[in-house]
Parts: structure tokens; C-alpha cells; sequence
């Protein structure tokens, strides 16, 4: 449930929620309220803070992108509970809402709907053309179809309005109640209190501050009753010849063209194909590849369902050096064909990955065609991006003025994409999903023999640190004899001589399982009992989500933003810098003494978390993007 407020409001946010926990003490939901800058202590409310001089319009638009839900109940903060919420009642219309798939039930019929609902007869459908069909009386909204509504720089009474207009593009998906099914009384009107509701109020002990605001004196509040009750009665006046068991006649000719979006990239791993193949369902989608897959990834090319086109590209070769020691031989694609392919396909919205060549050709095409879009997907955490270098830092801040919005790869990535002048308000924060069902079908149970048993997945390289994390679980095993220690490395590189020759404590067996496909990692990770990922450096680590999914506790890196975001420390894993050997070894200690139960644990609570970055999610925060560009 999201609260719409501002800082101007504030006063009222206290006798909303006393009157909130009042009447719906039960209530479901988690309870977010939005406003600016101003903060308030208020039990069990979370606060979301838009920042200082945004519009009203904005300020919802970034609420909405911190609620990771697919709907949200909506209310003003001037909506003022009168009476018993019945949580059964508001439970049934959010069922409706998605058995019907539709944008919004409002739960307040002022006008009144018109078009039967013969499956739910507490419902009817609002006639494409009614007026306030689009309506912030409090209302179950589709969240990301909220979202594609809103428009930049409007206030609530323009959004209303606009948005009334806006909304005739769409034939259904319009609902109302047909009795009010949240009993609330709206409060003020141009930042007034209305008188009765002042004298209402008043007597009952909730907290309101009269000396904050003014008071409408009683022939001011009788005039704008007056004209509120006319308003009323031209809008059912209106919706006289909307009385019908049909819908507008006209509505089967509204056919809204399917944007066309192009999704510039190096390849698809097989953990980008779900959100992908959702995408593909929205849009017009067409994926231009600079290479069917790359010679260090052993997956299969995986490009069923979806419009994949491989360019033309030349590939330079360079090297990676990291102030932490490590480097790393880098593949730099320079697609020769783009600006044709984009030119040949004509995408209303290009979303270009990663910021080099490719995103410096989709600028020019943006330049070539100024009614297109550009939204980049920035994979650059502050960790990657140590030690690279002014050149190319200084080469971002150019594209990010030339872009429309960013995909953000986590939150050291928003950071990043700040530093290098994003507007904030543009910057949409995702995070690596992958096919959720398949890793999590495994049983979270392990035998006590298998509990503490060790796995890591991915390239063996130096960038990952296994060369020093497997000499401190050495000497960890070395300084506890009685116990003994397994470690499994899934995967290849040209670590692996090196790793094998490592001089190992007698209790420690190393095993290397060697190469897999994607589709064989479940049955890995179920045959292990603890996750470690000590890299030195990650844009994310989709590994984290996959051992998560499987029932394995992290031993996890700060230095990878899944670890940052995902690994709550002492609760599904363990944090720690594997540059420093002695925070490595404590994290190990802190491992390897863990209590089964407590492990056990820690295998529910980590499949909780990492459950909600669904590739759902994810399809659903690019789409907002797109129509944030969209609109603007």
C-alpha cells in the first residue's frame, strides 16, 4: 500500500496512520509512504524519499520503482479513514484486478461504472470515454500500467485529466466498485481543511494541528460542496448513454502499434533468456548480438522464440589490470553494421548494453533519429571500474548526456551512473535474474555429511580469488586437524594448473568437477552445502542467486553487487574482503562453526530473498524505463 504525500503535507501524516491502525489494524500489506525529503517515525510505515524539487508526477514514478510489487493500493494522504476496512473485501478486488488483468479497480464509485462485470457483480467496467475514468480516489492499481500513465511534470488534478485522455487508448481494464469498499472522507481541498471535516475531527484526539493550515469558513466549504455536487451530477449525466451491456463500439479499431525496442549486446547467456522471452510477449524485440557466444563461456546458444540478428564485428583484444592485483585478458566487440541494422528495423526505443562502441553508434542513430529513444544498460559497479582510468570515465559522462534512461546493474551501478552526471530520476535500478523454478525445485535439506560441503561456480581465473581463499581454507583446516573440509570448483580457466598444485593441508579434498551446461548446474549446487564467491571484482554474480535458489548459504565477497544486495550477514551467509587474509579466515571460522539448524535456516530465509528477483520483476522494471522514455 503506497501513501502519496509531500513534504507540505506532513502534518497530516500522523492522524492518517492513527486513524490507519484504527480502523484497519489487520491490514495485509507493507505500507510505504512517499513524500521529498521530510521523514517521520511512524509504526510500521516505511518511508520513500523522492528528493527535494521534484513534481508531484516524478515523485510517484520513483515511488513506484521502489515497490517491488505487481500491484499497489493507492491513497492520498488527505483521505482520512472513517470506518472499518474489511481486508477480505480488499483481498477479493485484488483477485479480480488480476483474474481480469486489468489496470485498476477503483474502490470508490464517484462517477459511477456502467458496464457489467457478469463474473464479479460487486464490479463494473468504467465505458473507455467516461469522464475520471482515470481517477486518485483510492484505487488497487496494475503498478507497471500506472506507471506507463504518468507523465512528467503533472499535478494530481493534471494527471486526472491527462491521464482521463490518455487512457481511451486502452478499451479495458478500467473497474469500479459499485459501493465504496474503503470508508474514507477527503479532508482538504487546495490545501484547506474543509470546515466539517475540521469540526469533525477536532474532538477526536488524532493528532491534527488546525495552526498548520487553514480553515475553510462555512460558506466557503458550502460553496465548494455546491460545486462538488455539480461536478458529480454532470458525470453521471455523462454517463447516461454509456449505460450499456457493451463496450464502445469503436474500441476494437483502437489498435495500439507494439513499440519496437532493439536490445544491443555481446551474446545471451542462458540466465538473460527468460527475461528476454518476456520482453519479447510486450514489444517488437530484436536482439543484435556482436557473437553467437564467446570462446571463454561454454554454454550452447540458446535463441529459440526470440528475433536475433548476429552483426558484423571486429574484435580487439586487450587486457584488464586491477589495482587488486589481478589481470585479465578482455574481448572488446566493435559491431561494424549497427547504424544499417537499427536503421532497417526502426526501433522506437534502443536499449544498448555495456558503454563502448556499440553504445557510441546507438547515440548516433538517437542523433539520426530524434523521435527514437536510447536507454543504456549500464553494468559498471564501482568495483569494476577501480583503475580504469579518466579516459573512459570521462568518455561515459559524454554518453550519459546523450541517453534517455539507464538500467542500473544494482546499486553501486546507480552510484556509478550518478557520479557521472545521470539525472537520478532516470536511473532505473535491476538486478541479474535467471530461470528462478529450476534452481529452486531442489529439496533445501542437506545431510549433515554434505552440510559444510564447499562449491564454487565459474571461470577459474584470478579476478575470483580462489588462489587465495583456497590457501586460507588451508590453513584454517591446518589449525583445526579434527575436521575436514571439501571444496568443489564447478568450471574452467587458466587457473586451474596452478590451483591443482596448491600445497593443501591433509584434511582439505579439493575436487575439480570441471566444465557444465546451464541446465546441469541444479543438480551441482544440490550436491553441495555451502556457496563461496570470493571474486576481486563482479558487476553482480548471477552464481550468488542460483546457490541462493538451490538452498546454499553465501560465503560471498563484498566486492560483487549480489553479494552487496543479497547476503544479509549471519542470516542466509557470510560477508567478507578477500584481500585480507585474516577477514577471509574469520569468515571462514564463522562457516565452518555454524550450527546445522542454524544453516538450515539460513537455506529457507536465502530462497526467500533471492525468490523475488524473478525474471517477472525484471522484464517489469525495463518496461517502466521504456515508457518513462515513451512519454518524455
Amino acid at each position: 500500500m503506497l501513501v502519496v504525500s509531500s513534504d507540505g503535507y506532513q502534518d497530516l501524516w500522523r492522524p492518517f496512520f492513527q486513524l490507519f491502525q484504527q480502523h484497519w489494524p489487520d491490514c495485509p500489506f507493507p505500507v510505504y509512504l512517499g513524500a521529498q525529503s521530510a521523514a517521520a517515525e511512524l509504526p510500521n510505515v516505511k518511508m520513500l524519499r523522492a528528493g527535494p524539487g521534484r513534481s508531484w508526477s516524478r515523485s510517484l514514478r520513483y515511488f513506484l520503482n521502489e515497490i517491488d510489487f505487481e500491484n499497489v493500493l493507492l491513497l492520498l494522504e488527505d483521505f482520512f479513514l472513517t470506518g472499518p476496512v474489511s481486508t477480505d473485501e480488499v483481498l477479493t478486488n485484488l483477485a479480480a484486478l488480476r483474474s481480469l488483468e486489468g489496470t485498476v479497480v477503483r474502490l470508490h464509485p464517484n462517477p459511477p461504472p456502467t458496464i457489467k462485470v457478469p463474473q464479479y457483480p460487486w464490479l463494473a467496467e468504467q465505458h473507455r470515454l467516461a469522464p475520471f475514468r482515470v481517477s486518485l480516489q483510492a484505487s488497487i492499481w496494475n503498478r507497471r500500467a500506472l506507471f506507463e500513465l504518468l507523465r512528467d511534470d503533472e499535478t494530481p488534478w493534471q494527471f486526472e485529466l491527462r491521464g482521463t485522455l490518455r487512457s481511451q487508448a486502452q478499451p479495458r481494464g478500467f473497474y469500479c466498485t459499485r459501493k465504496q469498499a474503503v470508508p474514507y472522507r477527503h479532508v482538504l481541498e487546495n490545501g484547506a481543511w474543509f470546515w466539517s471535516a475540521a469540526r469533525a475531527f477536532r474532538s477526536q484526539n488524532i493528532g491534527c494541528d488546525f495552526t498548520a493550515r487553514r480553515v475553510m469558513g462555512p460558506l466557503t466549504a458550502a460553496r465548494k460542496a455546491a460545486v462538488v455536487g455539480l461536478r458529480r451530477l454532470r458525470g453521471r449525466l455523462l454517463m447516461l448513454p454509456m449505460r450499456s451491456r457493451e463496450l464502445d463500439p469503436f474500441a476494437p479499431a483502437i489498435a495500439k502499434r507494439r513499440l519496437r525496442v532493439a536490445f544491443l549486446t555481446n551474446f545471451i547467456p542462458p540466465y538473460h533468456k527468460p527475461v528476454l522471452d518476456l520482453l519479447a510477449k510486450r514489444y517488437a524485440l530484436r536482439v543484435l548480438l556482436s557473437t553467437p557466444m564467446e570462446s571463454n563461456r561454454p554454454w550452447k546458444v540458446d535463441w529459440q522464440g526470440l528475433d536475433v540478428v548476429a552483426q558484423r564485428t571486429y574484435t580487439a583484444k586487450g587486457t584488464w589490470s586491477h589495482p587488486r592485483g589481478f589481470t585479465e585478458p578482455l574481448a572488446v566487440h566493435i559491431p561494424l553494421d549497427t547504424l544499417p541494422q537499427l536503421a532497417r528495423f526502426a526501433p522506437d526505443v534502443v536499449i544498448s548494453a555495456e558503454m563502448g562502441a556499440r553504445t557510441l553508434l546507438a547515440i548516433l542513430f538517437r542523433k539520426l533519429r530524434p523521435d527514437s529513444r536510447l536507454i543504456i544498460w549500464a553494468e559498471a559497479a564501482e568495483s569494476t571500474e577501480t583503475g580504469r582510468g579518466i579516459a573512459r570515465y570521462l568518455a561515459r559522462k559524454l554518453f550519459v548526456k546523450n541517453a534517455d534512461a539507464f538500467l542500473a546493474v544494482g546499486a553501486s551501478s546507480v552510484k556509478y551512473l550518478t557520479r557521472t552526471g545521470a539525472p537520478p530520476a532516470n536511473i532505473f535500478q535491476i538486478a541479474y535474474t535467471t530461470d528462478n523454478a529450476r534452481f529452486a525445485a531442489r529439496p533445501l535439506a542437506r545431510p549433515s555429511w554434505q552440510a559444510r560441503r564447499i562449491l564454487f561456480c565459474g571461470q577459474l581465473v584470478e579476478r575470483k580469488g580462489l588462489l587465495p581463499f583456497i590457501q586460507n581454507l588451508s590453513r584454517w583446516a591446518e589449525d583445526h586437524p579434527e575436521r575436514s573440509v571439501e571444496f568443489a570448483l564447478a568450471g574452467d580457466g587458466p587457473l586451474r594448473e596452478q590451483l591443482s598444485r596448491i600445497p593443501l593441508s591433509r584434511n582439505v579434498k579439493l575436487e575439480f568437477l570441471g566444465v557444465f551446461q546451464y541446465d546441469e548446474l541444479p543438480k551441482i549446487y544440490a550436491s553441495a552445502g555451502v556457496f563461496v564467491l570470493p571474486t576481486l571484482a563482479d558487476t553482480w554474480a548471477v552464481a550468488v542467486n542460483e546457490a541462493l535458489l538451490s538452498g546454499l548459504p553465501v560465503l560471498g565477497s563484498v566486492y560483487a553487487q549480489a553479494v552487496e544486495e543479497l547476503i544479509q550477514d549471519g542470516q542466509n551467509g557470510w560477508l567478507f574482503k578477500p584481500d585480507s587474509a585474516e577477514d577471509s579466515y574469520r569468515a571462514i571460522d564463522r562457516m565452518m562453526n555454524t550450527p546445522l539448524a542454524e544453516l538450515d535456516a539460513m537455506r529457507v530465509r536465502g530462497r526467500a530473498l533471492a525468490s523475488r528477483l524473478s525474471p517477472e520483476s525484471v522484464a517489469s522494471l525495463i518496461g517502466m524505463a521504456v515508457s518513462s522514455c515513451v512519454a518524455t
